[in-house]
């Protein structure tokens, strides 16, 4: 049966000589295809194929993946391939929505942020942490990890200067709490106010806050160590991007 579907390519694999099979991510979930002869370079599939294109296809569905016939593009990210930071950064975000992003099921939220995502990497219109910091938790929530930032786990308190964030459990303890149960703070108040922001509004505007370079790197090695909290794995697109900050 053919079937046209919009979809950004979050993974290729070579098979064979000239072939790819291809992970999408389409509004309808995450589905896997095999691309013939899109390896050659001057096939009609060589671009339109390639890690990061976003495409409509044309497909096939056969018995245990697509089949792709056509596919026109839609839009290409063609800046990041000079830059190698920003690039890293956009591989570990597809390394995460191949393990969080529903197989064949309703996926819309995952690619309007990885688009959203791809596009602010692509431009560098914001900084690649606060990018980072925004994806890794939305997608989070996305996938049914949303944490409950609304008071303190234990007596409720909505705004302590400083709070532990628990990263298993998904929710905070004010300083004193944290305190009675032998833990130290592990963020602030500042950090607090951004996660509400980024993950309570729309997707459009969770980009667009502003916090201190200590609240920022705060963030980023909170949203990280929460993401690999729940995921129990190591990522190696991840290990890579860290290391390039080294």
């Amino acid at each position: 049966m053919k079937t046209t579907a919009d979809g950004l390519v979050i993974w290729e694999t070579k098979t064979g000589e000239a072939d790819r099979v291809v992970t999408l991510l389409t509004p309808n979930g995450v589905i896997t295809a095999y691309a013939k002869n899109s390896l050659r370079p001057k096939n009609r599939l060589t671009s339109t194929t390639a890690m990061l294109s976003y495409s409509n296809f044309e497909l096939y569905s056969g018995k245990n993946m697509y089949t792709i016939d056509d596919a026109q593009s839609i839009k290409r990210f063609v800046r990041l391939a000079s830059d190698v930071e920003a690039y890293a950064l956009a591989v570990y975000f597809c390394e995460l929505l191949k393990l969080l992003a529903p197989v064949e099921e309703d996926a819309r939220d995952f690619l309007t942020l990885a688009l959203n995502s791809l596009y602010l990497l692509n431009e560098r219109k914001k900084s690649l942490p606060l990018i980072k910091a925004v994806f890794e938790l939305r997608s989070m929530a996305y996938a049914g990890y949303l944490p409950d930032l609304s008071g303190c786990a234990r007596c409720g308190a909505p705004e302590p200067q400083s709070l532990r964030f628990d990263l298993a459990g998904g929710a905070y303890l004010c300083a004193e709490c944290a305190k009675a149960l032998s833990l130290q703070p592990n963020c602030s108040r500042a950090v607090l106010h951004a996660m509400r922001y980024l993950l309570g509004g729309e997707l459009n505007r969770a980009f667009s806050f502003e916090l201190g370079a200590d609240g920022l790197k705060l963030l980023g090695e909170l949203s990280e160590q929460y993401v690999l909290a729940h995921i129990e794995r190591g990522l190696s697109t991840l290990d890579f991007y860290n290391a390039l900050k080294l």
